[in-house]
């Protein structure tokens, strides 16, 4: 019928990209080429596979991304829709098949309709399952393994700068609100926290295997003055920097 799998197991030289916007309602047809949105999937996410029958004049596969608008990348997850030489042994729901064909009938034309290919595809979005909702390692009402990865992933790398969780919430495809929940449930503590607790890690790692200055450790964590970096240093610690500093040689 069909199977989740994971992205980098899929061998898709020629196939098409369908990248649908799931608040914008949108769609965008980009054909293979070097460089192509699909790389940006490998190691990343869940793909549902969905193996059709063979159709006569139909020899290109379609993979299906869905994303929400603002995601810095490809944010939501992904459908192969792959053409089998043999179906005699597949069986599939009627809607499930239907929706595809138009999605296949649809790619043949010369100019694809963008709007129908749109509500084809969050037609399918609905009655597939797919990586956002089966995610067995994820903790209920939390967020999926692949998003907590993307957000831990984000904060890490954004350590020294100074960010809105709504940016977090983006990469990861959910509302502020709704972000902010998950993460709680899945890592124990809300977003700004875990943000500040990992701050000062790096803080303390800075100290005691560099010579920098207070001011400087400051700004590599993403404190704008070295007297806030010494408030929130001492009250998760318990002393000063340069006291822990000299404690820790």
């Amino acid at each position: 019928m069909y199977r989740a799998e994971t992205a980098c197991s899929v061998r898709y030289p020629q196939t098409p990209t369908l990248v649908i916007d799931l608040a914008q309602r949108s769609a965008a047809l980009e054909r293979p080429s070097e460089g192509t949105h699909v790389q940006a999937l490998r190691d990343r996410l869940a793909l549902t596979e969905i193996v059709l029958g063979p159709d006569d004049g139909a020899d290109d596969d379609l993979l299906l991304v869905y994303r929400t608008v603002g995601a810095a990348d490809l944010g939501a997850g992904a459908i192969l829709f792959r053409r089998a030489l043999d179906a005699g042994d597949i069986v599939h729901p009627p809607a499930l098949r239907s929706l595809a064909q138009v999605l296949f009938d649809t790619l043949r034309t010369e100019e694809p309709n963008a709007p129908l290919m749109a509500h084809v595809a969050m037609a399918l979005r609905a009655i597939v399952p797919g990586p956002l909702r089966d995610d067995p390692g994820a903790v209920r009402g939390g967020l999926a393994n692949w998003q907590e990865r993307r957000a831990l992933a984000f904060m890490e790398q954004r350590l020294d700068q100074s960010f809105p969780v709504s940016d977090v919430a983006d990469v990861c495809g959910l509302s502020v609100n709704h972000f902010s929940r998950a993460f709680r449930r899945s890592l124990g503590k809300p977003p700004h926290r875990w943000l500040l607790d990992r701050r000062i890690d790096r803080a303390r790692e800075l100290l005691q295997t560099t010579p920098l200055p207070l001011a400087d450790i400051a700004l590599a964590c993403g404190f704008a003055e070295q007297s806030h970096f010494t408030r929130v240093f001492t009250r998760l610690v318990g002393m000063p920097p340069g006291a822990w500093r000299r404690a820790s040689e």
